[in-house]
């Protein structure tokens, strides 16, 4: 075509050069039509003509050359820039932000997309941008997906440069955004536990966050900061997100640290027959608990206990974790619901990112030096000094002109202070240890590319990121033998004995000191590394959804007989049905969030759904303790078939009520009633109705059941923790 376009350069194609020159945008736009009439598929020209329209005065006619330039030039961001302005030119607001977040996701550090987009989010309304994101209809029989970005945006919120849980999201939810996936609707969304529901976040907000994050790891950089101000801005405008009936909502971060989180989900699937597929990336809080703060593994055990009543689906990162999940339910949970487990593979090549323009001082002061390379969090889990106290040995052993430098490339998590105190007190490791804690992804591939060898330490992952990343630049990998990480390591990496120094010294000092040894590990790799593309770990995730069986209605176990149940948060290191049922109880909307000692009901009606033997017959009697606010409070309780009970509380009171109730079938529903109330005295005071603290229901005639519970409200008794 170019050798064409030379030998008619004088004819019509260069008068029609000439027109534009001179800004006759019609004469032009006649030229450049007479040639595409000749040469249909010649797509500069089709753009070209799309200007000459558009300054005619034609945004929708110049939109309209542009598509057809699009045809053949589908990656062109700066194309879908052009039809941006047009549309924008046009009115169509909505329809620019579709064609520069098209252009965002192409070509992600693009500035000016990013700031078309700023202004459109800016001017039009955060909240109307968020309404746009989750409007429009679905086909029944299409696949539509909600992902869950609170953990992303969580993270986000005082960090800037991924870990792996991070990774995983941004890397499959890019390529779900973009045309030609299997979901017919994917919107991204951001849990509000303070109003228990969902918000849209616009997908451009997201794919600038992605990009800045990987370009850099300054959390205090303008540009930065700037997007997360507007992500924030942009959710805490949205309304409540409408789900598109059906739709999968899909969870690949993190959610037991959220408050209400399966009470709410509970409600858009009673509302819209939502389905819940949440990742699991390890079981560590439960299978090495001693690396993760108590609170942590009491939030993880009491999220473990809920999945089998809530999900439909649990997708694990590897085959060990989902061993570990089967096992754990068999052991600890035994009689809840258990959905089906599907292994979601990490088995994907790293995005690659191109190099910062200014290089990272830290990576740039290893230049010449060879080095080995361990990329991981610092914290006990990853037992760095583990590593630390090897490469002690190593040094005092060989000296340290013999040994490459070992590199440590993480922030420091939790417990990392021993390790820490190792670096700083050893003068050995001062000389051959070099710690950075701030490299960005637009480093680390360099980092990869310049090592002599990776290692990685820990005492259990679902994967292991780094070791895949690792065999992606051709490098010989170094990993304990256990947990995902043989997986991650896809059969082509080195592993040694778990905590044994020996085994790992005897494999460093090979790969060290065997030039040949090593150099014939990263044949092996180059010959035998087999990587999906991220796109496509999202086209499996996506096939998984779309294949998955029906949701069927849980059925969680009949409460036991006698036996009381709290309506507390309930803090203990390992699952327990208790905790499944404690959130189960809590029907509907009408609660707040459970505390150590109960759960306080919202002003208004709450229900209570306590699930019992179908083959119970006859009258039962049910247990309440109850609590009340700050002042007086008449409550009401009301079950189906029996007359409601009106009880006065004093202020701050207790008291038990006991009602005899008809057997109703599998779940004993109970409404209760209360007005409005300060919960303290404090003049800041939320409104609640009324606390309930526990429940016990009994066949009406078992007289020692009734006693034990009255004995409970009176006498101090160890609670499960």
């Amino acid at each position: 075509m170019d050798g064409v376009r030379r030998s008619e350069g004088a004819g019509l194609l260069g008068e029609a050069d000439r027109r534009r020159d001179a800004r006759d945008w019609r004469g032009a736009a006649e030229g450049y039509a007479a040639w595409l009439a000749q040469h249909p598929d010649d797509w500069g020209i089709w753009i070209q003509h799309g200007h000459c329209v558009k300054e005619q005065g034609d945004p929708l006619g110049a939109v309209a050359s542009y598509r057809q330039a699009e045809r053949g030039l589908p990656e062109d961001a700066d194309l879908q820039i052009q039809i941006g302005h047009a549309l924008k030119r046009a009115g169509d607001r909505a329809g620019a932000r579709i064609a520069y977040a098209r252009a965002l996701d192409l070509t992600p550090d693009s500035d000016l997309a990013w700031r078309e987009v700023a202004t459109l989010l800016a001017e039009g309304g955060l909240a109307e941008a968020a309404a746009e994101e989750g409007g429009g209809l679905t086909l029944v029989g299409d696949l539509s997906v909600v992902f869950d970005l609170s953990d992303l945006l969580s993270w986000f919120g005082s960090n800037r440069a991924p870990s792996g849980i991070q990774r995983v999201q941004m890397e499959i939810v890019g390529p779900a955004l973009r045309p030609g996936v299997a979901a017919s609707t994917v919107l991204l969304a951001v849990f509000d536990a303070e109003a228990a529901a969902w918000r849209a976040l616009p997908r451009e907000i997201f794919l600038r966050l992605a990009s800045l994050a990987r370009a850099g790891a300054d959390p205090l950089d303008g540009p930065w900061r700037e997007a997360v101000g507007l992500a924030r801005e942009a959710v805490a405008a949205a309304p409540e997100l409408v789900f598109p009936q059906g739709a999968w909502l899909v969870n690949l971060g993190s959610s037991w640290w959220l408050p209400d989180y399966s009470m709410a989900l509970r409600a858009v699937k009673a509302r819209h027959g939502v389905r819940y597929a949440p990742l699991v990336h390890d079981c560590g809080p439960l299978v090495v608990p001693e690396h993760n703060t108590p609170e942590m593994v009491a939030e993880f055990a009491r999220w473990f206990a809920g999945l089998g009543a809530h999900a439909d689906l649990l997708l694990a990162v590897s085959e060990a974790t989902r061993k570990d999940i089967e096992a754990l339910r068999q052991k600890l949970l035994p009689g809840l619901p258990t959905p089906p487990v599907s292994v979601l593979r990490l088995d994907a090549q790293p995005v690659r990112v191109p190099p910062a323009a200014r290089p990272h001082p830290g990576v740039a002061a290893l230049s010449g030096r060879p080095y080995a390379l361990f990329v991981g969090t610092l914290e006990s889990r990853k037992n760095h000094l583990f590593v630390l106290n090897a490469w002690l040995a190593l040094i005092r052993k060989h000296g340290a002109a013999a040994l490459p430098l070992l590199v440590l490339v993480g922030r420091p998590g939790y417990l990392s202070d021993p390790a820490l105190a190792l670096l700083r007190n050893a003068p050995a490791l001062r000389d051959g240890v070099r710690l950075l804690t701030d490299v960005p992804d637009s480093a680390l591939a360099g980092l990869y590319e310049g090592a002599l060898f990776t290692l990685y330490n820990s005492f259990h992952e679902g994967w292991g990121l780094p070791v895949t990343e690792a065999l992606s630049h051709g490098k010989a990998a170094l990993a304990p033998d256990h947990s995902g990480l043989l997986e991650a390591g896809l059969g082509l990496a080195l592993h040694f004995r778990h905590q044994s120094e020996p085994d790992f010294l005897e494999a460093v000092e090979r790969l060290v000191f065997d030039p040949a040894y090593r150099q014939a590990q990263e044949a092996k790799v180059r010959a035998g590394l087999k990587l999906r593309a991220w796109k496509q770990v999202t086209d499996d995730l996506l096939s998984r959804l779309s294949t998955a069986p029906p949701a069927a209605p849980p059925a969680p176990p009949p409460a036991v007989f006698g036996t009381v149940h709290r309506l507390a948060e309930i803090a203990a290191p390992l699952p327990d049905p208790a905790m499944a049922l404690a959130d189960l109880l809590r029907a509907g909307e009408g609660w707040y969030r459970a505390e150590a000692w109960g759960c306080w009901t919202r002003p208004g009606r709450a229900l209570l759904h306590l699930p019992v033997a179908a083959s119970q017959a006859g009258t039962l009697r049910l247990h309440l303790m109850l609590r009340a606010p700050a002042r007086s409070q008449r409550v009401t309780l009301a079950t189906p078939g029996a007359e409601p009970m009106v009880l006065e509380l004093a202020a701050g009171g207790r008291a038990v009520a006991a009602l005899e109730v008809p057997a109703q079938g599998e779940v004993l529903e109970l409404a209760i009633e209360a007005d409005a109330a300060p919960e303290t005295s404090s003049p800041q005071a939320r409104e609640v109705g009324v606390g309930v603290i526990s429940v016990m229901a009994c066949a009406a005639e078992d007289l020692a059941a009734r006693l034990a519970y009255l004995e409970r409200q009176r006498f101090v008794w160890p609670e499960p923790v």
